[in-house]
């Protein structure tokens, strides 16, 4: 878990040098004054980096030395507030926006090097029109370079299948890059900010007082970069997630060029029972959900015997859906049993949790009203492949479904000649 929340939050650790030890910092001379070099120092009552913190100083801010201490600390007076900061985060010379952009344009340097220096830049001149945008093109080269570490490394790769609508004004079908930003714009945002380089995508969003960022890929369902105009769906893969308060500079930076929220109702599609505020499954209950089987067919019993009803080839089925955002929908209604049949009419609702008790899953649905009820999964149970499901609550004895991976399990016929 240590591992999972240090990934999804690396892009954040560039935005702000609260505490660490950077390697563009002088060393601090031991009298005199000195100048932070972060773009936000925190000085804390003890030195220690879980100390409290009793006051933050801005880049390029005058302080007294006052003493060392160990490990290297230091002990600083800046105005009225004095405390303890690591040595590296000052130093003797004040920093300039002129040489912070020398550090940025230099392409010897890492790119998150750069990035803190462009980030510093903008910090001290937030009018710098050049700080700006090399802080948001350095942003972007960070993320996409994390990207591809967590793609061959390890990233979430929450995987998600993504539909292409027909744009009928334009006689085509949406670009892969069009389908992405629709999808990722069915949340409420103040703005957007997105670049995808090939089939690699980086999110910028600004919402509710946060930067939530999400990298990923995408790929046709046959593994291939190019989507093919036959394709109705194509594979969306989520490497990273986070959700972050962003500094000014950064949040200047990024919003200069940016989407606007994209106004009207017709982002959302009715037949998943989307809708405005849908809501966002917390991530232990997203992991519950993806590790249940996605589809779930209804069991008839006849003389103590289990079996798939098909009435000329539907059967009633449950199907879990996913969003990029982690916003799920239970559809229900009479399809096929194959994965990519359609449902003719369904209903759909929105998941709002799920909680877990041994072997008893608990789904509180919500509907776009409000309101809200609660479904009961029993899995496993003694009968391999088999779930009861409980939509009536307690004392009921609910409804068995075969999972649609089930092996086993008859699938018995009923269609009328005509």
């Amino acid at each position: 878990m240590k591992q999972m929340t240090r990934r999804l939050t690396l892009w954040s650790a560039c935005l702000l040098v609260l505490g660490s030890t950077p390697t563009w910092a002088q060393q601090a001379p031991s009298t005199g004054a000195l100048f932070i070099q972060g773009s936000e120092v925190n000085l804390r009552d003890k030195p220690a980096t879980n100390a409290k913190v009793v006051g933050k100083v801005a880049i390029a801010t005058e302080c007294q030395h006052v003493k060392d201490a160990p490990r290297q600390w230091v002990r600083l007076k800046c105005g009225d507030v004095e405390g303890f900061t690591l040595k590296s985060l000052v130093g003797a010379q004040k920093p300039t926006a002129e040489a912070l952009l020398a550090q940025t344009r230099d392409t010897t340097q890492p790119a998150k090097t750069r990035l803190d220096a462009a980030m510093r830049a903008a910090t001290l001149d937030s009018k710098n029109e050049q700080a700006l945008k090399l802080l948001a093109d350095l942003f972007f080269d960070v993320n996409f370079e994390q990207l591809l570490k967590d793609t061959d490394k390890g990233g979430l790769h929450e995987s998600f299948v993504v539909k292409r609508e027909v744009l009928e004004d334009q006689n085509r079908k949406e670009t892969g890059e069009e389908c992405l930003l629709r999808e990722l714009e069915k949340i409420e945002y103040d703005w957007h900010r997105f670049q995808l380089r090939r089939n690699d995508f980086v999110s910028a969003m600004y919402r509710d007082g946060a930067l939530v960022v999400y990298t990923g890929n995408y790929l046709s369902m046959k593994g291939r970069y190019k989507l093919e105009d036959d394709q109705d769906h194509f594979q969306v893969t989520i490497e990273s997630r986070s959700s972050s308060a962003v500094s000014e500079a950064l949040k200047l930076a990024l919003s200069q060029g940016a989407r606007p929220p994209q106004g009207g109702t017709e982002k959302y599609t009715l037949h998943y029972g989307e809708y405005p505020g849908m809501p966002i499954l917390r991530p232990e209950a997203f992991r519950l959900l993806r590790a249940l089987p996605p589809r779930w067919h209804l069991l008839s019993e006849e003389q103590g015997e289990r079996f798939i009803r098909s009435t000329c080839g539907l059967v009633f089925t449950q199907v879990f859906r996913f969003d990029l955002h982690r916003r799920a929908a239970v559809e229900r209604g009479d399809t096929g049993m194959e994965s990519d049949d359609e449902f003719g009419e369904s209903q759909s609702g929105r998941i709002a949790d799920i909680t877990r008790s041994g072997s008893t899953y608990t789904f509180r649905h919500r509907g776009y009203r409000g309101d809200e009820y609660t479904w009961t999964l029993t899995w496993p149970t003694e009968t391999p492949g088999v779930g009861i499901w409980n939509e009536s609550g307690p004392g009921s004895e609910g409804s068995p479904y075969a999972a649609g991976a089930a092996r086993g399990i008859e699938v018995r016929e009923y269609c009328s000649p005509q």
